[in-house]
């Protein structure tokens, strides 16, 4: 008998974690399977975020929750926001850097700290299905974000760190749509 129950155990945990595996553990509750081109063609509002957002999620499983492409977004902004504060910092330690740059360099890193706690809400958000700050959240990333662009317009707009807000702005809004189209539209 205690052979048994331990076989049934057993069996029991392999499937949970295949499912677990195959299925994403970070799926919500009646959340919308989806392909991840239509998943894409529903958030993008052009081509070039269409094409961040398959190359996001090329490596995703074809057809799962919107959530869970919400969560590989989230992770990949959330990684790309702490690369552009450390490439950021790494440039204003540059005594040659002019000093507009360096002015503008110096507002968007101190925007960043906000970003990455905002990003890492955002992640956990999705992660955990719980969005009771979810909307907000994305507000403050986006309104961070462009700020950390506009300043850097002018002095900048050719720099590596302009490329990469713009970027982290993108992929920010890439994680928040997709989660908004999926179980997170249920909060709000």
């Amino acid at each position: 008998m205690k052979s048994m129950a331990t076989t049934i155990y057993v069996l029991a945990l392999s499937l949970t974690t295949t499912t677990l595996l195959f299925t994403g553990s970070s799926a919500c509750p009646r959340d919308p399977l989806m392909t991840i081109a239509a998943a894409c063609h529903q958030v993008s509002t052009g081509q070039p975020l269409l094409e961040l957002c398959m190359k996001t999620l090329h490596a995703a499983f074809e057809n799962s929750e919107v959530t869970e492409y919400a969560n590989i977004a989230a992770g990949t902004a959330q990684y790309s926001c702490q690369e552009t504060q450390r490439i950021g910092k790494n440039l204003l330690q540059n005594p040659s850097l002019p000093k507009e740059l360096r002015a503008a360099y110096d507002h968007c890193i101190g925007k960043y700290d906000m970003v990455k706690n905002k990003i890492g809400a955002i992640d956990n958000a999705v992660r955990t299905c719980w969005f009771a700050t979810f909307k907000q959240d994305c507000v403050d990333v986006a309104a961070a974000i462009d700020d950390c662009a506009h300043n850097l317009q002018p002095v900048g707009s050719s720099s590596p760190l302009y490329k990469m807000v713009l970027t982290d702005r993108d992929l920010s809004t890439l994680s928040c749509s997709l989660a908004l189209h999926g179980v997170a539209k249920q909060w709000h």
